[in-house]
């Protein structure tokens, strides 16, 4: 397993006449895994385990389709231990595609965005029903009067279409910041709160923020004079140069 660099088409035991199994993909050493492509695995309850998921160094495509019963992408650590010092990383992670997994209501938790996903190029959301967050964090960590900026450095593709109950890309008080965008959709998604906007240097701003009083919104919008805003809720098909 040491030379392993992908692994593709996983699907359930259960479709090859096996004894279904509601247990995570099992590989022993991930250290050289470049490629996931995993589907049609309908009892599969998440894809990698804390453990695993501080292993994979080496990891640039994840694809994740038609996995029924999906809820997390990384499992929840639910045993104390000393491997929460050792954060996730995904630090070649390129590509994400996640199509038609409808139990699925996050994608990432919101610490892996912090420095943990420098070379992602390409999001792809489709047809995940039940997301109600992208990057999912414990909003009472975030002070009302602080906001917390996070850059995505190269990310180019963002793509976050028939997601009915997305409410928000980040926690209430996050401010993303995509300098490298080139092309964002945003369809079928009628409750989301963030409001994308590109300022002058057209850079494409994913902003979560708490409800506001008119005063707030007022300085708020003189601050932002600079920026486009889309309608919240919104969708958008925009191409930078096109707009």
């Amino acid at each position: 397993m040491t030379g392993m660099k992908q692994i593709s088409n996983v699907t359930d035991p259960e479709r090859r006449g096996r004894t279904s199994t509601s247990a995570p993909i099992q590989v022993e050493h991930f250290q050289n895994l470049t490629h996931l492509t995993v589907k049609d695995c309908k009892r599969l309850r998440y894809i990698f385990s804390p453990t695993i998921a501080r292993n994979l160094p080496q990891l640039v495509w994840l694809n994740i389709s038609d996995c029924e019963e999906l809820e997390q992408i990384i499992e929840k650590d639910q045993t104390p231990s000393q491997h929460h010092l050792q954060r996730i990383c995904f630090p070649k992670l390129s590509w994400i595609r996640i199509f038609n997994c409808e139990n699925l209501k996050c994608l990432f938790p919101i610490t892996l965005a912090h420095g943990g996903l420098q070379n992602l190029f390409q999001l792809f959301l489709q047809r995940v029903s039940k997301l109600e967050q992208v990057f999912e964090g414990d909003e009472s960590n975030v002070s009302k009067d602080e906001e917390k900026v996070i850059h995505l450095p190269r990310l180019a593709e963002l793509y976050l279409c028939i997601l009915p109950n997305l409410v928000s890309f980040s926690p209430v008080g996050y401010h993303f910041v995509f300098p490298s965008l080139i092309n964002l959709h945003l369809k079928g998604c009628p409750n989301v709160t963030t409001r994308f906007s590109i300022d002058s240097k057209q850079s494409v701003h994913a902003k979560t923020q708490a409800s506001q009083s008119v005063d707030e919104i007022i300085v708020e919008e003189s601050a932002a004079a600079q920026e486009t805003a889309w309608p919240i809720g919104s969708d958008i098909w925009w191409r930078k140069g096109k707009y």
